[in-house]
């Protein structure tokens, strides 16, 4: 019993950190299409798989797993997370079998406390079941147990396809070391080998399919950004900074050190981890250089490996420690060597512990937060409303959190896009509505040109804008060109006119957006970048309501302005749901940073006059 009492405390500390606040985020994107597969049927889930780019067994498990425990994010992401304890107890299994207790416990813990482990253990993606199959497969390879290796390399293969690192590291191993296995073993691993291929056999047409598909929007990494990232995640998982590079560096040092230093009875054993360690890790710095597809997660496969030899490095150092005591005392001294294990693990887990608590709470660190984009959407919304999403395939995610009667409207409908068909979507949605919630994500993949931003800019007027992570959220108002141009020919002093602006009403009530129009021409090229405020105050004077940002929705920077331009600038301001109704002052100008530009003979802001708000009827 005694045996088994370090993995299942291990197993208990890793249980603890990757259910911690494992509902805490939104799904972000790839959740949201893990997520959506759940609500098909097992053909559709196959037939939905081989038009992405990954294999259909994690969607499966996915499945069945949502079925039982529920449809909400602790319950889909409850699958990653027991798949990520049960890396830990398969890390000490193989640690135990290559290096014995010790380094098992060591290589454990690491594994258990990684912040990249954590991070993809609360995701609703594959990276753990791979993992999981991955490590599966290693323990069975050393077992030579030819039923589960077979079973578990198909599964590796069938759960995201970087996994046939794990299986290229263990028949590298199997060659390195050929003279260690008998005939019969080695027949015996064959007819495994034949049987994984044969089970992965009906999914290779569909692989070779999805192989030839080119990532979009990547250019080759550097060796020294590579480096670094990879450094970063292996200390701070997600977190980034001095204190995860240092932990990852020391990790790393710990991991060559334990492969370097290994005596001749543990070679065979320690070029098995140093390849479990560095073949996937190749794999995906080769992905980088050669064409930029390189993912954090993806480094998730070589952590246990990493781990292994970083426990092997810290036991040697720790019984040099111990020997080296010897010579002054009268034999070895396990105190000195637990001490310097002790220290070189708090090194390495000071910094996990840092990152994990920044991935856990710092905003920053969050994942796209789609469920508080809906619920803003949900609270200003009006039954006319319409929301465009950009990327399309956001409607997967969108739909899981928003279950309202809004029309919805995925655009482009092609990819690459149709600037042609966009446009005439746009024209058609403006015909029935007269807001519009914009939702993007990945502009510059499924719309490189910004065509539908740039048609919302030309013909709406942007009310509100909103980041929630790397979402963008936007509220954009279609109707209010009416009101003729009040002429003013206003020169500034950066160089910049305002011929006149253009107000489409002055009787609002709460709720509703003030549209303005403002009309600029630049003198000069302009050499430096100008914000404009537009802002409604109240009699005291405080503002009530305003809406900043760079001209035409920020795709217009003063900057891209040619000289002698005429600039047609669209802004919307929406008026508060609980303002009081009463008479209210338009002001306007430009800034930057800190400085206001003056307007000749009129100071740093311009009034456009007043606007009356009354009580929706």
């Amino acid at each position: 019993m005694r045996l088994w009492l370090p993995p299942l405390a291990l197993c208990a500390l890793a249980t603890a950190l990757r259910f911690y606040r494992i509902g805490a985020q939104s799904l972000w994107y790839d959740e949201g299409i893990s997520a959506h597969q759940v609500t098909r049927s097992f053909a559709d889930v196959a037939r939905a798989a081989a038009l992405d780019t990954h294999p259909p067994l994690y969607y499966w498990l996915l499945k069945i797993w949502g079925d039982i425990f529920g449809q909400t994010e602790l319950g889909l992401r409850s699958l990653s997370a027991v798949l990520g304890v049960a890396a830990v107890g398969l890390t000490w299994l193989i640690g135990r079998r290559l290096f014995g207790a010790g380094v098992a416990a060591i290589a454990g813990l690491l594994v258990g406390c990684s912040p990249l482990a954590v991070y993809y253990s609360q995701e609703v993606r594959m990276y753990a079941l791979v993992l999981a199959c991955g490590l599966l497969a290693t323990w069975a390879y050393l077992r030579r147990g030819p039923v589960l290796f077979a079973l578990a390399a198909a599964a590796t293969l069938y759960s995201q396809y970087l996994g046939v690192a794990y299986l290229a590291a263990l028949h590298l191993h199997a060659l390195v070391w050929w003279r260690t296995r008998s005939r019969r073993d080695w027949l015996r691993w064959l007819g495994a080998n034949a049987v994984a291929a044969l089970l992965f056999l009906p999914w290779l047409p569909t692989f070779l399919e999805q192989s030839t598909e080119r990532a979009l929007n990547t250019s080759p990494r550097t060796p020294g950004e590579l480096l670094r990232e990879t450094l970063a995640a292996y200390g701070g998982g997600a977190a980034r900074g001095d204190l995860p590079l240092l932990g990852g560096a020391l990790l790393v040092a710990l991991a060559l050190l334990g492969g370097v230093l290994a005596g001749r009875q543990r070679r065979n054993a320690a070029s098995l981890a140093l390849l479990v360690w560095l073949t996937p890790l190749a794999l995906v710095v080769a992905l980088g250089l050669r064409s930029g597809l390189f993912e954090v997660r993806y480094l998730l496969l070589s952590v246990p490996g990493l781990a292994l030899l970083a426990g092997l490095g810290t036991e040697w150092l720790a019984i040099a420690a111990g020997r080296s005591v010897r010579r002054v005392a009268a034999g070895p001294s396990p105190a000195a060597a637990g001490a310097v294990a002790a220290v070189l693990l708090a090194a390495v887990l000071i910094p996990a512990a840092t990152s994990l608590s920044r991935q856990y709470f710092d905003p920053a660190l969050a994942r796209d937060d789609y469920r508080g984009a809906v619920r803003a959407i949900e609270s200003q919304a009006q039954p006319a409303d319409a929301v465009v999403l950009i990327a399309p395939n956001q409607a997967e995610v969108f739909s899981f959190y928003y279950h309202g009667g809004l029309a919805v409207y995925p655009l482009p409908a092609q990819r690459p896009i149709d600037d042609a068909d966009t446009r005439q979507r746009l024209e058609a949605l403006r015909a029935g509505h007269d807001r519009v919630w914009l939702l993007a994500w990945a502009v510059a993949e499924a719309d490189p040109h910004r065509v539908v931003e740039t048609w919302l800019a030309q013909n709406g007027f942007q009310a509100s804008h909103a980041w929630y992570g790397g979402l963008q959220l936007e509220l954009i108002t279609l109707q209010g060109e009416g009101g003729t141009l009040e002429p003013l020919n206003l020169p500034l002093d950066n160089g910049i006119d305002l011929e006149g602006y253009r107000l489409a009403t002055r009787f609002l009530a709460p709720g509703d957006t003030l549209p303005i129009t403002l009309v600029w021409r630049a003198r000069d090229v302009p050499t430096e970048r100008w914000k404009v405020f537009t802002h409604i105050l109240d009699a005291r004077p405080f503002v009530v309501a305003q809406r900043d940002a760079e001209p035409d929705g920020d795709l217009r920077p003063t900057t891209s302005w040619r000289a002698g331009e005429r600039v047609e600038d669209h802004y919307g301001i929406a008026i508060p749901a609980d303002l009081a109704p009463g008479t209210y002052t338009v002001e306007i100008g430009m800034y930057q940073g800190d400085r206001r530009a003056s307007f000749a003979g009129r100071g740093d802001h311009l009034v456009l006059g007043t606007i009356a708000v009354s009580a929706r009827q």
